[in-house]
């Protein structure tokens, strides 16, 4: 009889059963045009590389790309999405992010240079510190990606903050700030090209090297607060120290002393806490950016009265529901007929590329401004965003972490809808008391703890439109061949830090390039010293 030679598996065997789950999505564009289709649909890091959009589906399966003709234009399609995702961003930075920053540093009693070390920085770097630990098992060059990123953040987005609001610079926070940045990236690339101090098998020595990273930057932190509260502390001795030179007959020993401590008390309370003023503009000053080398003019800042802000349209005589649909509509209305009449071809172009960012944000983010009427209540929409906006974030996370290399997340979403539905029990009550409760032409007195979801909202769409202009950039540059550590070290380090430059940015023309450079300094200190 013969006997049967039975197939044994190898390696390579086993490596083909595992071709779906590893090849990249990017191997489509080495197939011909009619192949890449089935591969998209099969290969799972399709899924996995998607975060808003599946763009090499969409090119090779909806929009069925046949040829490179085709290719470029559904490539100059994408950009025009970039666009709209980029005006997104903006929106969501200047009228919602830069507010509720402010209401909080002002509320914590920081003055601009500590909220933008802490606040700001944290709240720009934080969706750069996750996306890289999401990384750091992926063949992925982090450590030099966080590099060109710090260098653009502090380089590129202190510079135009510079340019666009100068101001007068602390000499020694800004030094101090610097000399701390050099000293953490010197001190984590020593840990990184060092096996002596960080062996690649031992778990001690990783853990050591965490540590002292991140002890720099805690110590960071301590320095810029302790020095704060030095301040303080030599501005309430300077006062006492005026006020006894004040009494009794002044003379000329006692005007001389008198004029040196006034002259020490102007330097301590130059900054002392952040204050809420009135925007003069909303954009920068057209002859601050043509005629960069003249003298910084002297603005004059005026401080918000909040309660005059909040109860400039209180008027007990009407009804706790007086103009509730009208100011709901109001508030969704995307541009107003008086802007539209005195704007330009350009800028009415301009507001009708906004619209969808208008409507999105409005429907999602509630609004907390000291600065506009009524610190920005709206009695009905506030209401509905109590419900919608926990519900929409928690839909939208739970889609996005369950659809991890399985599916989409906009067909996981179908089955994680239901803990977005188990948020209303405890949301419709409170939106059902606030209802009861408040009126429409006075915020209550709970308004502030609306800053609460401001701040995450804010953060999650900035973290969104941020991710995706990246993963666009990423899509063509891939299409068009361009080199992973090239993209990595110049595209990628620029679309990535979109969110910081446009935060800080926004933060400058509000009035506070202080609190802006500070973070553009800050921001990427805690983002290389958390990975």
């Amino acid at each position: 009889m013969a006997t049967e030679n039975k197939y044994v598996p190898n390696a390579l065997d086993a490596e083909f059963d595992n071709f779906w789950d590893k090849v990249s999505c990017y191997a489509a564009n080495s197939f011909p045009f009619a192949d890449r289709c089935a591969f998209v649909e099969k290969a799972k890091d399709c899924n996995r590389s998607t975060n808003v959009l599946p763009y090499m589906r969409i090119m090779a399966c909806d929009l069925n790309c046949v040829n490179e003709f085709q290719q470029v234009i559904f490539l100059t399609l994408f950009m025009a999405l970039c666009y709209e995702i980029f005006v997104l961003l903006m929106h969501v930075c200047h009228k919602y992010y830069i507010p509720a920053l402010k209401a909080v540093s002002r509320f914590l009693r920081m003055n601009e240079h500590v909220a933008g070390v802490t606040l700001l920085a944290f709240g720009n770097s934080s969706a750069d510190l996750f996306s890289n630990l999401a990384s750091v098992n992926a063949n992925v060059p982090v450590f030099a990606n966080s590099l060109a990123a710090a260098l653009f953040v502090s380089m590129v987005s202190g510079g135009l903050i510079c340019y666009m609001s100068p101001f007068k610079m602390n000499a020694y926070e800004s030094v101090r700030d610097i000399l701390f940045l050099i000293f953490g990236s010197t001190l984590l690339q020593h840990f990184l090209a060092s096996s002596a101090h960080v062996p690649e098998t031992s778990f001690i020595g990783k853990l050591l090297a965490c540590m002292y990273t991140f002890l720099v930057y805690i110590f960071y932190i301590l320095v810029n607060v302790v020095d704060v509260y030095l301040i303080r502390r030599a501005l309430k001795t300077t006062n006492a120290q005026i006020d006894a030179l004040l009494e009794g007959d002044m003379t000329p020993e006692k005007r001389k002393r008198l004029s040196e401590l006034e002259r020490n008390q102007a330097i301590y309370s130059r900054d002392m806490e952040v204050e809420i003023f009135e925007r003069t503009n909303s954009g920068p000053n057209i002859n601050k950016m043509r005629y960069t080398t003249l003298k910084m003019g002297r603005s004059v800042r005026i401080s918000i009265d909040k309660k005059a802000t909040r109860n400039v349209l209180h008027n007990r005589a009407l009804g706790r529901n007086w103009g509730l649909f009208k100011d709901f509509l109001l508030a969704l209305k995307p541009l107003t007929c008086e802007q539209w009449r005195r704007a330009n071809i350009l800028e009415r172009a301009f507001m009708l590329t906004q619209i969808p960012a208008v409507i999105l944000c409005s429907i999602y983010i509630p609004l907390v401004d000291y600065e506009l009427d009524k610190h920005g209540w709206n009695k009905l929409l506030n209401c509905i965003q109590v419900m919608l906006n926990p519900a929409m974030s928690i839909m939208a996370i739970k889609a996005l972490l369950s659809s991890r290399g399985n599916s989409l997340w906009y067909v996981a979403m179908t089955e994680e809808y239901i803990y977005a539905v188990y948020s209303l029990p405890i949301t419709m009550p409170i939106a059902v008391f606030m209802f009861i409760q408040s009126r429409t032409d006075v915020p209550p007195f709970y308004h502030s703890v609306f800053t609460v979801m401001n701040l995450t909202g804010s953060m999650f769409m900035i973290f969104i439109c941020a991710t995706e202009i990246d993963k666009v950039l990423e899509v063509i540059g891939h299409i068009l061949k361009v080199e992973d550590d090239f993209m990595g070290a110049t595209v990628k380090a620029c679309t990535g830090s979109l969110g910081p430059l446009i935060a800080n940015l926004a933060m400058a023309l509000h009035g506070y390039p202080k609190m802006a450079y500070a973070s553009a300094i800050g921001g990427p200190f805690f983002s290389e010293h958390s990975l």
